[in-house]
């Protein structure tokens, strides 16, 4: 490496810092070594101070691709005598130029040579004794021998048991965290060749690393035995069997593909329980050293220092024990088949320390101090309790015959374990133990209410011992549904036999709480089990009247209960007490929790099948009222956006039924906006919130500081440029729809949010249904003032994305030039003007899809239907001399594809119109055009009243209710808007009986054609056109309308 590629002021860098650092290394040339350059540009890459910092982080990303740079760096953070911040940087600065530069294909690659002297480097520092340094050098190794592979880096492996067979514990230390980092990124790979290399890995080196942990694990049983260890050798062993354990887990789970035929993996798996055992026992004994050192010793550093080491070891050992039961989880996930021999053993250990004997070893004064162990194993038993031995049948290496082996052992097991004794000690555990309320958590509930009430759901029963012991009890009653249902029947008739009063003691109050979460809990296998309507009314609506502080766990417990039993059973006659027991516990006197909890119930019980909106509507405005002090009290983030959903809820679901007030509810809106500026997700929140305000109400607030506001929040919400927008588009876009919908008229602020419409459009095709939506309805609101500002940029910008999209999107934009057109056509037809010759050439030349054909042929129709000279200039425009002859023969076939019944109809009206025109391509499929227009008679004509048959398309008086169908199968409106009166609706229905699919009866269209056509061409020939007819199509349309020839059977219709 040459030195001249690196810098420096001679005068030093360590000088004033005004002169910035880049001046300084650029400014002339010094004999200074490259490694001192590069070593002062990382200092300064270290200072806190931007004058320095930014110019040394400028001047190292352009040193990095220089040739030599990468080996210099780990000079400098090999070099024990220097900064440990500044080794610290160069290893980071080392670690990002591996990942950028160390693949061969790399730009600015690193060279061959400098790899080599780099990874001999590396495998020589093992003995590196800061802690962070270390642990970075192990996964600079594991980055590299990502890229290297264990074949083209033979020294690796080697060099690495070595250091861990070192008589230096630093070595051993440092060796064992390299083979970590190392089989972490080596079992991570997945392609085919590299997982059967680690395989081969795995068993090449399972039983070392086996012995490795087994010796680790024994040398900590005798140090924490012996009296005068020294606790620092006690400490570095336990952390070395961490090591072993973790590289040990990895081995076995990523590299063991068929553990039956690996001794060292079944003798792991048999001898963990008993070292399980092991570990606990060393855990209470380590605990009692801990409270005997901190009682007896003096204040003096030494001790100090001494009891801190102390309380990590024991950490590091619960954290230890807990890796083992990991273990065991993740290998029964992996190897079910394998893990059925140990299910009895698995369930006589988890079994007897979270509910026997070994509970003395986890708890202390009947409160549990370790319940991460608790945790995993309750996780162990509902895993193999759970149905997913379905996987045994799925294993590659497993046979129908050993997977029904397997599956009858577990089921052995089970069937000898769970006795229904046995199930009733564990259900007696359960509600005296694990689901009492803890002192942890009450001090949560006073300091930390939202967050003790918050709903963690998911998979919180992995690492949260109230839920695991949830689903651990959920999984009982599945299983064994029976006892379980037996004995939750003797808890709550011993709940029921105890009588509260305003002096009952807690231990009561935590008893009934726990069997009350029993029974919510087993709501639905409960369901003709017990009479709850029985047990509401004559207790559990008494013992909410209590309102002294204890029985704010009661309160709390009882309206979840209701809320849990409102969906499986409950009487229609008795919500109206459940909504007034709701009311009374949201009063901003009750405890805050318990507010919560009644605000979700409240929700629970209307979200329910057999809710009846005219039962609520007395409790309405006051629990509007209560949930919105709620909101205002609320402080986190998550709690105001669960009680915003509540209201929310509450007002979509009553505005379904009955129109309601929720004026006071918009007024708070904009403060809370303004509150939650850092709050991304609590804005989607109220976003959603005033949609359905705005649908409650049938109508924009009338309200001038509201409305401004709902047009600041739209306009933010979609606006490309705001950093916000990225969470906010979704929700805005669909305010700004429903905005649009419900305005009565157009003003001006509405039409500036349109400012916001083309870059969403061009943005993604994602949002361009909505998007379009929008655009369609200001058409419907305002088309006069919208699309002149508007229409030719829009238009435009779809035009150019229809090169870019799917079929799908193609009909969706075309669609929309389709509503144009039908909404209003005399200017659509200009604002088209440019695409009308791509579409006609399109659709004659038939290089599309046929679902974008049949748009094509509607958008040919309506265009023929608005302006026929502009439809004679575009077929011109089209360059070919048989355009019309080619779209007419296209028409003509295409027309008996179309279903749609007005699509039809408009055809038929469009064929109709041409028979006035004198062309002799018109002439030559004189015969085809009446076919056609027949059959869509046929369609059309309905009987109505003694056997008259009308045109059923057209809109009068009579048929108006129906016109929400019609509406919504053009796609004016959607399917939730069928029945709605909304200002969109009157508008769409009003566009819609101005159509002439609707205006005009075709009959009499078809009637007036041909009777000009008659006129125009004179009688013989008019004959000699209809005789080319088919005659029993002739016949047919006869039914219609006077054809004004003699037909061939005698009948005259008259001219």
């Amino acid at each position: 490496m040459e030195c001249t590629v690196y810098t420096r002021d001679s005068s030093g860098i360590r000088g004033a810092g005004a002169r910035k650092f880049g001046n300084r290394v650029s400014s002339q040339r010094s004999n200074m070594s490259a490694e001192s350059a590069v070593y002062e540009a990382l200092q300064y890459a270290c200072s806190q101070d931007t004058q320095m910092l930014k110019p040394a982080e400028q001047k190292l990303a352009e040193w990095e691709v220089q040739p030599g740079f990468h080996l210099t760096l780990v000079n400098i953070f090999s070099n024990q005598s220097l900064d440990a911040g500044v080794r610290w940087m160069a290893s980071l600065y080392f670690k990002n130029g591996v990942l950028k530069y160390w693949r061969q294909n790399a730009p600015n690659a690193i060279s061959r040579e400098e790899k080599q002297e780099i990874k001999k480097q590396l495998l020589m520092k093992f003995n590196e004794p800061v802690q962070q340094i270390a642990v970075q050098i192990a996964v600079l190794i594991a980055n590299i021998s990502r890229y290297e592979g264990m074949s083209d880096w033979k020294e690796l492996i080697p060099t690495v048991v070595k250091a861990v067979q070192s008589e230096d514990m630093i070595v051993q230390h440092r060796g064992l965290m390299v083979m970590l980092h190392v089989v972490k990124v080596l079992c991570s790979k997945r392609i085919p060749r590299d997982r059967q290399q680690f395989q081969a890995f795995a068993l090449t080196w399972y039983d070392f690393v086996l012995n490795l942990w087994e010796g680790y694990t024994q040398l900590f049983f005798t140090n924490i035995c012996e009296q005068n260890c020294a606790i620092e050798v006690c400490a570095s062993n336990l952390e070395k069997a961490i090591f072993s354990l973790r590289i040990l887990k990895k081995l076995t789970i990523y590299g063991i593909t068929d553990p039956l035929k690996s001794e060292g993996c079944m003798m792991l798996i048999r001898v963990m329980f008993q070292r399980l055992k092991d570990l606990l026992e060393c855990r209470m004994r380590a605990k009692r050293m801990l409270r005997e050192a901190e009682t007896n010793a003096p204040s003096s550093t030494m001790n100090n220092e001494a009891i801190e080491i102390m309380r990590k070891l024991t950490v590091n050992l619960e954290k230890f024990i807990v890796k083992h039961m990991k273990f065991l989880n993740l290998f029964y996930e992996t190897h079910p088949d394998v893990f059925s021999s140990f299910v009895a053993v698995s369930f006589e250990f988890c079994f007897n320390y979270v509910f026997h004997e070994g509970t003395n070893l986890i708890f202390e004064d009947n409160v549990i101090t370790f319940p991460n162990f608790a945790i995993q194993c309750l996780c162990l038993l509902k895993g193999i309790l759970s149905p997913n031995t379905v996987k045994l049948d799925v294993l590659p290496r497993v046979s129908n015959y050993l997977a029904g082996e397997a599956k009858e052992r577990v089921n052995s097991a089970k069937v000898d374990f769970f006795t229904p004794e046995r199930l009733s000690y564990i259900f007696e555990k359960l509600i005296m133990h694990y689901f009492l309320l803890t002192p942890d958590e009450f001090e949560q509930w006073d300091t930390d209410p939202e967050g003790y009430t918050s709903d963690e759901g998911g998979d919180s029963w992995k690492y949260n011992l109230r839920s695991s012991a949830e689903a651990f009890y959920m999984i009982l009653f599945q299983k064994f549904s029976p006892t379980m249902i037996e004995e939750l029947r003797k808890y709550i008739t011993k709940s029921q036999s105890i009588t509260l009063t305003e002096n009952s003691d807690m231990n009561d109050l935590l008893i009934k709480d726990s069997i009350y979460n029993a029974t919510g809990l087993a709501a639905f296998t409960l369901f003709d089990e017990i009479n709850f309507d029985e047990w509401f009314s004559r207790q559990l609506l008494e013992e909410l009247k209590f309102k002294s502080h204890n029985f704010r766990i009661i309160r709390k417990r009882i309206i979840w209960l209701v809320g849990q039993w409102t969906g499986v059973r409950f009487s229609k006659a008795l919500r109206p007490q459940v909504y007034q027991a709701c009311l009374e516990l949201l009063q901003p006197s009750e405890d805050l929790a318990v507010r919560l909890t009644a605000s979700r119930s409240l929700r629970s019980i209307m979200d329910d099948f057999e809710f009846v909106a005219e039962q609520f509507v007395e409790y309405l405005e006051p629990a509007v009222a209560l949930l919105f002090g709620l909101l205002k009290e609320a402080v986190e983030c998550e709690t105001k956006m669960t009680v915003l959903y509540v209201m929310s809820f509450i007002i979509e679901k009553m505005s379904m039924s009955m129109r309601i007030d929720v004026q006071s509810l918009v007024q708070y809106l904009p403060l809370l906006w303004e509150e939650s500026r850092e709050h991304n997700m609590l804005r989607c929140a109220i976003i959603s919130t005033l949609l359905q305000i705005i649908k409650a109400l049938y109508e924009i607030p009338s309200s001038e500081p509201i409305v401004t506001f709902i047009y600041q929040i739209i306009e933010m919400s979609t606006n490309v440029n705001e950093p916000s927008h990225v969470y906010l588009l979704e929700e805005g876009l669909e305010l700004w729809v429903v905005v649009v919908h419900y305005s009565r008229t157009m003003n001006q602020e509405l039409l500036n949010l349109c400012d916001n419409l083309v870059p969403l459009i061009q943005q993604s095709s994602s949002n361009m249904n909505i998007c379009l939506a929008i655009v369609q309805a200001y058409v419907f609101l305002g088309a006069e003032v919208f699309l002149p500002r508007y229409g030719q940029e829009i238009v435009k910008t779809c035009q150019y994305l229809l090169t870019d999209l799917r079929a799908d999107g193609v009909v969706l934009i075309n669609r929309f030039f389709l509503t144009l057109l039908q909404a209003v056509p005399k200017f659509a037809v200009e604002l088209l003007r440019p695409y009308l010759v791509e579409v006609f050439r399109s659709y004659y030349q038939q290089t599309n899809f046929p679902q974008v054909l049949q748009i094509y042929l509607q958008i040919i129709s309506r265009v023929l239907m608005s302006d026929q000279v502009t439809f004679s200039v575009v077929l011109g425009e089209t360059g070919a001399q048989d355009a019309l002859e080619k779209i007419l023969t296209a028409w003509l076939e295409d027309m008996r594809r179309v279903t749609a019944i007005e699509e039809r109809k408009l055809l038929a009206l469009a064929l109709s119109s041409l028979l006035t025109v004198s062309n002799d391509v018109i002439f030559k499929n004189f015969a085809g055009i009446i076919t056609n227009v027949t059959e869509a008679l046929n369609d059309v004509m309905d009987v109505f009243s003694q056997d008259t048959k009308v045109d059923s398309l057209v809109i009068d008086d009579e048929n108006v209710d129906n016109v929400g169908v019609t509406l919504f199968s053009y796609g004016f409106i959607d399917s939730d808007m069928v029945q709605d009166e909304t200002p969109h609706f009157s508008r769409c229905r009003s566009f819609c009986m101005h159509d002439p699919t609707h205006v005009i009866v075709l009959k009499d269209y078809l009637q007036n054609q041909l009777v000009v056509l008659k006129n125009t061409i004179g009688a013989e020939r008019y004959q000699s056109l209809m005789t080319s007819v088919d005659l029993q199509t002739l016949k047919e349309l006869s039914n219609f309308i006077a054809l004004g020839i003699e037909l061939t059977t005698g009948i005259d219709d008259g001219a």
